[in-house]
């Protein structure tokens, strides 16, 4: 049997309120079943663990861009904030749920072809 974990930080544990309705340790109230997600196998931690890396990697490259800007370094601003760039995007793209993915994708391929 599966647990149900909070999709928001991962947390396990539960207090809970009323019927149908459960405090997160992350501070969430979790009322509908897509505020839960099924602990998935050791996929779902290395890409917790991947956006983790990535969150502080943005962190990282913020100080250099604040640092460049100082500095007046033109060279050094263009190179980290399209890292940061890169950065945004791998967060929000490449991490999500393929499924999501591929109903975001369809949804845009809808859209091309409605007349």
């Amino acid at each position: 049997m599966k647990k149900l974990i909070c999709r928001n930080c991962g947390n396990a544990e539960f207090e809970v309120l009323n019927v149908g309705e459960t405090l997160c340790k992350c501070g969430r109230r979790l009322t509908k079943l897509s505020d839960y997600q099924l602990e998935s196998s050791s996929k779902w931690k290395e890409n917790q663990r991947r956006r983790a890396e990535i969150i502080s990697k943005i962190s990282l490259l913020k100080r250099e861009v604040d640092k460049c800007l100082d500095e007046r370094d033109e060279e050094g601003f263009k190179k980290r904030s399209f890292e940061l760039k890169l950065c945004y995007h791998f967060l929000d793209n490449a991490l999500k749920d393929p499924q999501l993915r591929l109903k975001e994708r369809i949804q845009q391929n809808q859209n091309k072809f409605s007349f």
